[in-house]
């Protein structure tokens, strides 16, 4: 179906989403998420804390699996 709109040059089909509303919503949130990095220090991804490394440890197989 939305091949067929941009096929026929009709542009895309309105859904119901109100773009406005999500373009507003995005950018506030981005907002807050700069300035809770600036208020911790953080002025770029090199200067945030390493991360916890994984626990995980792949298990030792003991059996081989022959398929013939």
């Amino acid at each position: 179906m939305f091949a067929e709109y941009l096929s026929e040059g009709l542009g895309k089909p309105s859904s119901g989403i109100d773009a406005q509303y999500h373009h507003l919503r995005y950018a506030t949130l981005l907002c807050k998420y700069w300035s809770l990095k600036a208020e911790n220090g953080y002025f770029s991804e090199n200067n945030d804390p390493p991360r916890p490394r994984s626990n995980f440890t792949p298990t030792v197989k003991d059996r081989v699996l022959n398929v013939e």
